[in-house]
């Protein structure tokens, strides 16, 4: 990336590399703003908007008072997360990040810096069989798995949530991120809370980027 490309950025997007994975059937590195981000066929990735959510969201839950020990990404995507985590707040926190796509993680560690933070360990597997077999417990829970703009289905049930709440320490923190871009997902937004209410006890939803529904529930005792 040259001083003219970061320029140029701000006013068009610039193209960086372009491939495809098992999963999605586009992927795009591009220069936008600055910045190198990385998006899907309908979606961002990691690095625009889904960064911005997440800068907001740990403003909100003051993670830098009392940073979590260890720490569990379901869908690290090429390192939105991680890097908000290592680069941004500095903090000195144990991580496990979940992704199904290696093309992506692949990407993540070309573009993105991904395989140079120290304490994170990336994990291929899918993040529904990885709760469901993983013996660990974490500190935070963050899952942003998506397809498009959709969060599938096996990732939004009771089951799923209490699979989550198992591996959760106590007082431990979940965070669950949420697209309402349209009616029925917006419809979605109340059902997710009873579910999560119905296995926490207790949620919290955050508004942010307008359409983005970040749920935050606390594991009690």
């Amino acid at each position: 990336m040259n001083a003219l490309q970061k320029y140029l950025s701000y006013f068009v997007k610039i193209g960086v590399e372009k491939t495809s994975s098992t999963y999605s059937e586009r992927l795009e590195v591009a220069l936008q703003d600055g910045k190198l981000i990385l998006n899907s066929k309908n979606a961002n990735y990691s690095f625009a908007s889904l960064h911005r959510v997440f800068q907001q969201v740990f403003q909100r839950i003051k993670i830098d008072q009392k940073p979590p020990k260890k720490m569990l990404v379901l869908g690290c995507g090429a390192g939105s997360i991680p890097s908000i985590i290592y680069n941004e707040l500095q903090l000195d926190v144990e991580m496990d990040a979940v992704e199904i796509d290696e093309k992506v993680v692949e990407l993540g560690n070309k573009y993105f810096g991904l395989d140079e933070f120290q304490k994170l360990t990336v994990i291929i597997d899918d993040a529904a069989n990885y709760i469901k077999n993983t013996g660990a417990k974490y500190d935070l829970i963050a899952v942003d798995i998506f397809e498009g703009l959709n969060v599938p289905k096996e990732f939004l049930n009771q089951p799923f949530f209490e699979h989550l709440k198992t591996n959760l320490n106590n007082e431990g923190q979940l965070l669950l991120n949420f697209v309402a871009y349209n009616y029925e997902a917006k419809e979605e937004v109340s059902a997710i809370e009873q579910r999560l209410n119905h296995v926490f006890g207790n949620v919290e939803t955050f508004k942010l980027q307008s359409i983005n529904r970040v749920f935050y529930s606390i594991k009690k005792g």
